[in-house]
């Protein structure tokens, strides 16, 4: 069992000068329970005996003995029994201790973080499709922290949905702060930076008859099957961009959402793909041929939601960003 977060006189004497967080009510029972007492049967629980609890806390083994009473009575079961020249918990102890120490696990790491952000620190939510979160993002991190005054900020880094409408969603919801996505958000709804990143190529068997180019424009590729990303996928997109420049439509044989399966599914012979260039390509088994025409590059952006409440670090965190990524390499 872990420690109790243990209490002197004069920081309690300050936490109830400040004020107490509002206490938990028992449905219909007239009494409230008091923070100050739960973390005292928290300590009790611990240490198995009333005296040592006290003394480690810095209050009167009396106080103990009220708190303790005043739970049994607002719960209606003891929490309590004796044990030699101690006490040890009953049933009913064992069963609340565990929701008293997950509780103040949650209220004790909310008090940190809002403290953290009130010094300029704090966590910074972020969210990414995985090739930015890959290395783009983690590099960026690394940047801000090594960066004097930002030691203290702590991040999440969120993949586990890598499409970029739902990273979108997430932060208009504010259960992320910004996000690294393939798409611009809705400019009322986000502010979006744009940034260069690693052109289109086409890939191909090794096989195949554009297999001998050294480089391909798109109308080159208009006669053969496409493995194509599908419309979930952030680079259905701008590749459905480039063939709205020329005028024409692919002819999608299959289509997947990730661009690693595209690329093995051309690899297999399924058809030419159209990928993001990727130091990943060059351990298939494809032919990676540079595409010129129309213009190959690719843009991907930085989004916070428009006049969300967030910490002092998420918001230095996005103009250091905003700083890094106007410096135009491609990522």
């Amino acid at each position: 069992m872990p420690g109790p977060v243990v209490y002197g006189k004069r920081q309690l004497a300050e936490r109830q000068r400040a004020g107490r967080a509002p206490p938990l009510q028992v449905k219909g029972k007239k009494h409230r329970m008091n923070l100050d007492h739960i973390r005292y049967f928290q300590a009790i629980a611990y240490y198995e005996h009333y005296g040592r609890a006290a003394q480690a806390l810095h209050v009167s083994q009396p106080n103990l003995n009220y708190a303790v009473t005043q739970l049994e009575n607002e719960l209606g079961v003891p929490l309590f029994e004796k044990h030699g020249r101690g006490v040890q918990l009953t049933r009913y102890g064992r069963l609340f201790l565990q929701s008293v120490n997950e509780s103040l696990r949650i209220l004790d790491a909310g008090t940190r973080d809002l403290q953290e952000m009130g010094r300029g620190g704090g966590l910074v939510l972020l969210g990414g499709i995985r090739k930015l979160a890959a290395q783009t993002v983690p590099d960026l991190m690394q940047k801000f922290l090594a960066t004097s005054g930002n030691e203290h900020t702590r991040f999440e880094l969120h993949t586990e949905s890598s499409f970029t409408a739902d990273l979108l969603q997430a932060v208009a919801e504010e259960r992320l702060d910004m996000a690294f996505v393939s798409h611009p958000g809705d400019d009322t709804v986000f502010e979006n930076v744009a940034f260069a990143r690693s052109p289109f190529v086409v890939v191909t068997p090794p096989n195949h008859p554009l297999a001998q180019k050294s480089s391909v424009t798109l109308r080159e590729t208009l006669p053969y099957p496409f493995v194509y990303f599908s419309k979930r996928g952030g680079l259905r997109r701008p590749i459905d961009a480039l063939f709205q420049k020329i005028g024409a439509t692919p002819k999608i044989a299959y289509e997947t959402e990730e661009d690693t399966v595209v690329a093995g599914m051309a690899a297999a012979g399924f058809g030419i793909a159209i990928v993001p260039d990727h130091p990943v390509l060059r351990c298939m088994d494809l032919k990676i041929i540079p595409l010129t025409d129309p213009d190959p590059g690719r843009t991907a952006y930085l989004c916070r939601k428009r006049g969300a409440l967030q910490p002092a670090a998420a918001q230095r965190f996005f103009a250091f960003c905003q700083a890094q990524l106007s410096q135009g390499a491609a990522l």
